[in-house]
């Protein structure tokens, strides 16, 4: 209002009339609009400029809310991340263990089924070996028999009673020579028992 005052004094002072002076124009109504709008709207106009910044201020502060909501979510979501790597790791460690667990138990049987075949093989290889010497053995105890039974008949004839007490000596140095040769002490009992 003062503006208007004052531009009106210094009109009367040069004196009353038109100016044809754009610029001065411009300002003198700008001046009157502006002094007019903030007499009649500058209330409404300032409460309604005051409602739009709370409703900014307010969106902001929401817009912060969700923000802060967002930045809390994501680092629940890092954290649960971080702990899936470590149960992941957990679990491939676990894993690793139980396989080299089971490897060692597989080596162990592996070790233990090749000593038992080993040891059976063994078992096998000896009672073919005395298979074998037995058969030997008898088969050199036959022998000494029927060559003994020969040289005796040709020697003593038919005699039966020399025959016998001559077999007897002869089965006894066989069987004697035998047991110190071969190391067979069960022929000389399986012998014993078949002269008897």
């Amino acid at each position: 209002m003062e503006i208007i005052e004052n531009i009106l004094a210094l009109k009367m002072r040069y004196g009353f009339g038109i100016n044809t002076d754009p610029f001065e124009t411009n300002i003198l109504n700008l001046a009157v609009v502006v002094g007019i709008v903030r007499k009649f709207v500058g209330g409404e106009l300032t409460s309604i400029l005051d409602q739009r910044r709370a409703a900014i201020l307010l969106t902001l502060a929401e817009t912060d809310k969700k923000v802060r909501e967002a930045e809390k979510q994501l680092e629940e979501a890092k954290n649960s991340v971080d702990m899936a790597h470590l149960r992941a790791q957990e679990l491939r460690t676990q894993a690793r263990q139980r396989v080299e667990q089971e490897n060692a138990r597989m080596q162990q049987q592996l070790v233990e089924g090749l000593q038992y075949l080993r040891a059976s093989r063994d078992k096998t290889i000896q009672l073919e070996r005395q298979l074998i010497v037995r058969s030997i053995a008898k088969q050199v105890s036959d022998l000494a028999l029927t060559s003994t039974e020969r040289t005796l008949l040709t020697a003593f004839g038919q005699s039966p009673s020399k025959q016998k007490e001559l077999n007897e000596k002869h089965i006894q140095v066989t069987l004697r020579q035998l047991k110190s040769s071969v190391g067979l002490d069960f022929f000389i009992s399986d012998y014993g028992q078949q002269a008897n």
